[in-house]
């Protein structure tokens, strides 16, 4: 199927040239006609009318007129039917030479703010703790039902100011109940702050990158490459983990990238 389209595209675009040749050649040949005609009509006026000084200005003031008339007319065909073609060449040429670049080079040339989930967005989930306090978010209610939902494995947790506290991922809080040998509806209440009881778990919940607005994606890779716990990065109004945060950049945003 992939080849039949190939073909028809291709097909179209030889016929598009021919087209675009033909169209050129027809205007070049009426536009020398034109002029040819002009030139032996003034050169006969001059010849055979009285008054060859008077007849001779006035033929030359015709000429000053309609020449550039039909240069014009020429240029604005030529123009039409060639530029879309130098266009898409251009851009042909632009994309081979990015398909050229490396990953880090390509990095190096997206900056964090084209890359990343807006933070306002209502799009991008985050969980925003009532009062600032861990204890009064409910695990299975607020992160794991919420998470599930919305097919999503991470939920980045904001205090009231917007700044950047905790990045959950839903496979340690899983591995996180499955130790708890209680029953389920004790389950159902544990909260956010008993999570965070567990040392090892806040360490890579606390594990995400900071950046600032003017940063690169080459960056970000490089400060998440340099943790083993480390799979996000926050772009925040001054570069600081004390500021707002409002963007969001996850390791598979950087690897997609590496590669477009």
């Amino acid at each position: 199927m992939a080849d039949n389209i190939q073909v028809t595209e291709n097909s179209f675009s030889d016929s598009e040239a021919r087209t675009r040749t033909e169209i050129g050649k027809h205007v070049l040949y009426i536009s020398l006609i034109i002029v040819s005609l002009l030139g032996l009509c003034a050169i006969a006026s001059v010849f055979y009318t009285e008054e060859n000084a008077k007849k001779f200005s006035d033929i030359k003031d015709v000429l000053t007129i309609i020449l550039p008339l039909i240069g014009t007319w020429v240029g604005t065909v030529l123009a039409f039917y060639f530029s879309r073609e130098n266009y898409a060449a251009a851009a042909q040429q632009a994309t081979n030479l990015l398909r050229q670049l490396t990953p880090e080079q390509r990095l190096e040339s997206i900056p964090v703010t084209d890359a990343m989930l807006d933070m306002s967005a209502d799009t991008t989930l985050k969980l925003f703790p009532p009062s600032n306090d861990p204890g009064l978010v409910n695990i299975k209610k607020d992160i794991v039902d919420f998470l599930e939902n919305h097919q999503r494995n991470r939920l980045p947790v904001v205090d009231s100011t917007g700044k950047i506290i905790y990045i959950i991922h839903l496979s340690l809080v899983y591995k996180f109940l499955s130790k708890q040998f209680i029953d389920q509806t004790q389950k159902n209440s544990l909260t956010l702050n008993d999570l965070l009881q567990d040392a090892s778990l806040t360490k890579i919940f606390k594990a995400f990158a900071i950046v600032g607005k003017n940063a690169r994606l080459s960056a970000v890779k490089q400060l998440i490459d340099g943790n083993p716990d480390c799979s996000d990065a926050f772009v925040t109004e001054d570069g600081t983990g004390g500021s707002k945060a409002v963007g969001w950049i996850t390791n598979v945003i950087v690897q997609e990238k590496s590669v477009a």
